[in-house]
């Protein structure tokens, strides 16, 4: 039991202040065992160098978006194993990234394509949403750490920039036909059809408006799906599911067979 502060003042607001926190705020981390204040005889609190110190811990963990759970049992546990832990939480903080990325991508492209259109229903939405999904990736945190490791850092700027948001738009709808070709030559035809390979060619010139005419980008993002497809976990991950991939990669191969796949 704390000892009894005598002759002092509560000093909780100052402290507050100091640490632009609020009493609120305090009081909390003082009912999760974070803080343990003295007691003046008459019921104040008074936190000494001890408490200002743990409050700094307190804080400084919360900026790397610990839970306060966590946090109190961190610092009951005394030690624990960081790495693993800040490992586990900018996993978590990759993954919350990523997911508001991607809501912000769907959102920029559904009002593109939304443009012009005076309504539209709930269902009617929500269907368009579907649509575009299936066309946008949706990055993991295993996504990202086989991003960072195969593209530069000037080329990883280049994918994530989202200011134009027409031209994302357009990507969607051309990402879109060409999903639905692929699924309805998957039901009909084999790799090594004519039609498939032509499909191939045109997903090819595709690949390279993407590319933006620069080769090193080309063989980043041929590295970057091999690697992914191949990756059992990151390959779950993948909306478009393995048997497109499959084909495709298929399809590819076929037409690098034939010598036509030059950057």
């Amino acid at each position: 039991m704390r000892a009894k502060a005598a002759g002092q003042k509560d000093n909780s607001a100052a402290i507050a202040a100091q640490f632009g926190t609020s009493l609120k705020a305090l009081r909390l981390y003082e009912r999760l065992g974070m803080l343990k204040p003295a007691r003046t005889r008459a019921g104040w609190r008074v936190f000494a160098e001890a408490d200002i110190a743990r409050l700094h811990v307190i804080l400084s963990l919360k900026q790397l978006g610990l839970p306060l759970a966590r946090i109190a049992a961190l610092i009951r546990a005394g030690k624990t194993d960081l790495s693993m832990l800040l490992s586990m939480q900018e996993d978590m903080l990759i993954k919350s990234r990523c997911e508001a990325e991607h809501a912000l991508t769907l959102i920029r492209i559904a009002k593109e394509r939304l443009r012009g259109k005076e309504s539209l229903t709930a269902d009617e939405l929500a269907a368009l949403v579907r649509k575009i999904s299936d066309t946008v990736v949706r990055w993991t945190p295993e996504l990202d750490r086989l991003a960072t490791r195969t593209f530069t850092p000037e080329q990883l700027s280049k994918m994530r920039s989202h200011d134009d948001a027409a031209a994302a738009a357009r990507l969607s709808e051309r990402w879109e036909q060409i999903q639905a070709e692929l699924d309805l030559l998957m039901r009909h035809c084999t790799p090594s059809s004519a039609e498939a390979l032509d499909a191939g060619r045109r997903l090819v010139r595709f690949f390279r408006e993407l590319s933006g005419g620069d080769k090193a980008m080309w063989n980043a993002n041929a590295q970057f799906w091999q690697d992914a497809v191949n990756d059992p976990q990151i390959a779950g991950q993948l909306q478009s599911g393995n048997a497109r991939y499959a084909f495709v990669g298929a399809i590819l191969a076929e037409l690098g067979r034939l010598g036509e796949i030059q950057f």
